[in-house]
């Protein structure tokens, strides 16, 4: 069916703009038509591989992984050693009957329901991770949206003075929040003076933007005011035609200022970039990329050998000696040795370094991260609180409550994580034994969900502390200013024939497109 250019021409012809042509050039002459091109997310291209020199990778985490996958596919000799069994670093799905093993603690047998798991490590992916999206394309993952962002998600505020619990909606504190916001800035500025900072010309924009965005209105009186209109909830719902429904009393500024509810969680607010949505997760559990890389490289993989030392050679190759399950104690030699682990991973081995590069490694601080699950055997969030996916946020130790994004309304219940608690609360929680630090999130999580008190299915219950975990030690390393500046640059650029790589030596630390980006600016160096 061919389209008619005059119905098109009509159509276009009704657009609506405020201004004339002249001024309306001179406001998008900075933007552009479209929005800024994003890569596809592939490697880059490296030229030919010298396939006579032989490369070891250190560390099957998504770095280690990406490299040794990038490599082997090009032809180039290359090793790729894993210190335990298991391969993926801190990308781990635990599910029924697996084993998760802290140093110093007891070892914990997962218990989910057969089908059920855990995301220990990464629990979503961003939409513009596009080196993850690539590999989750190219080896057919399926994705399936997570939503970091739910407006019926709750704030909890735990008043200690009083032990009393506060919880609110997001939504109240979203736009409540910005309502007074905008109030504020109506009544104090002289925008709408005729020698104003606002041009003549842009004043009637500025009355539309305050009534549509922040429901603010001017009175007869020109008093500016914040006037609800449903947008942050209603306590009684609507319905038929004598069921208006009553919002909710909207929150006032001290209330939103006095109980800090804006402060949610500002290192993982749903509004920093990272976690924007849209946002994903895979099918069946986020360990499909990792299994997805190894099963394409198991001729080069070496599981439960661990690097012990190593050293470098006047020629430039570098001796490393290790400690494989199997064969005992192992020495090669490489021609190029890539250290894809956390810093804090390689605080007992015998590394030939360049000083600085020890002193670096010595100077970045562990982080701690801990989660806590459990199996509920009613999707109270849902039947109770219509709250389905997302996060609810909390001034206590636990600090996050997360929802599953799947199996909506499924009669078989479904997995909580009553905590994911980074810094100092996860240094806490990491120091309690998991059974202790279970019942600790259990109980926390109560105060904000009571239904947890029926509906948990106790034998269910699992926890991870990635500070305790062998031969990883730290969740990320999270760069300081001065840190960055004195270490960043030195420790990311390869030193002669070793390098290291891993979301720590990118501009994404934490998450999985820093190690996949690391490990793409490696590759033309490891294949020289």
């Amino acid at each position: 069916m061919e389209t008619n250019p005059r119905t098109i021409n009509d159509l276009l012809s009704q657009v609506e703009t405020k201004f004339g042509g002249t001024k309306t050039i001179e406001l998008i002459r900075e933007l552009g038509a479209h929005p800024t091109e994003l890569d596809s997310g592939a490697p880059p291209e490296i030229g030919p591989i010298n396939k006579d020199k032989k490369i070891v990778v250190v560390g099957a985490g998504v770095a280690g992984l990406v490299l040794t996958y990038e490599l082997a596919k090009r032809g180039a000799n290359v090793e790729l050693w894993e210190a335990t069994s298991k391969i993926g670093g801190r990308n781990r799905s635990v599910r029924h009957g697996e084993t998760i093993q802290e140093t110093g603690h007891p070892d914990q047998i997962c218990k989910l329901p057969k089908g059920g798991y855990l995301n220990a490590g990464p629990g979503r992916i961003s939409h513009h991770h596009r080196a993850v999206l690539h590999y989750c394309k190219h080896f057919s993952l399926s994705l399936k949206p997570y939503q970091t962002l739910n407006r019926a998600a709750l704030l909890h505020r735990y008043i200690p003075e009083l032990d009393r619990d506060v919880i609110v909606r997001n939504r109240q504190v979203q736009f409540d929040g910005q309502g007074r916001i905008g109030e504020i800035a109506a009544k104090l500025g002289p925008w709408f003076d005729i020698d104003g900072p606002i041009p003549a010309d842009l004043s009637e924009a500025l009355r539309d933007w305050l009534h549509d965005n922040f429901d603010v209105h001017e009175g007869t009186d020109t008093e500016w005011n914040y006037c609800a209109k449903g947008r942050q909830g209603y306590s009684k719902a609507r319905g038929g035609p004598n069921e208006q429904g009553e919002q909710e009393q909207p929150l006032t500024l001290e209330q939103i200022l006095g109980l800090r509810l804006w402060y949610d969680d500002p290192r993982r607010s749903p509004d920093v970039i990272d976690e924007q949505l849209s946002m994903f997760e895979l099918e069946g559990g986020n360990d499909g990329l990792v299994q997805a890389l190894a099963d394409q490289i198991q001729s080069a993989l070496r599981t439960n050998r661990i690097l012990k030392c190593l050293k470098r050679n006047e020629d430039g190759t570098v001796v490393l000696e290790g400690l494989d399950q199997e064969q005992g104690l192992i020495k090669t030699t490489a021609d190029r040795v890539v250290l894809a682990m956390q810093p804090q991973a390689m605080v007992d081995m015998d590394l030939d370094l360049p000083v600085q590069t020890k002193q670096a490694l010595e100077d970045l601080p562990a982080r701690f991260a801990v989660k806590v699950a459990g199996w509920m055997n009613r999707r109270f969030w849902e039947d109770d609180l219509a709250i389905y996916g997302g996060i609810s946020f909390t001034n206590m130790p636990n600090e996050q409550i997360w929802y599953p994004n799947n199996n909506f309304q499924d009669v078989n219940g479904g997995l909580l994580v009553m905590a994911y608690a980074a810094l100092h609360h996860g240094e806490m929680l990491g120091k309690l034994p998991p059974n202790e630090r279970c019942a600790a999130a259990v109980e926390l999580a109560k105060r904000i969900h009571p239904q947890i008190e029926e509906e948990l299915n106790q034998e269910s219950l699992i926890t991870i502390a990635w500070q305790n975990i062998p031969h990883i030690r730290s969740p990320w390393v999270a760069w300081t200013p001065d840190r960055y500046k004195r270490w960043f640059h030195q420790i990311t650029e390869p030193m002669g024939s070793i390098a290291f790589a891993g979301d720590w030596c990118s501009h994404l630390p934490a998450w999985q497109e820093g190690a996949i980006r690391s490990a793409y600016s490696l590759l033309a160096w490891a294949g020289q």
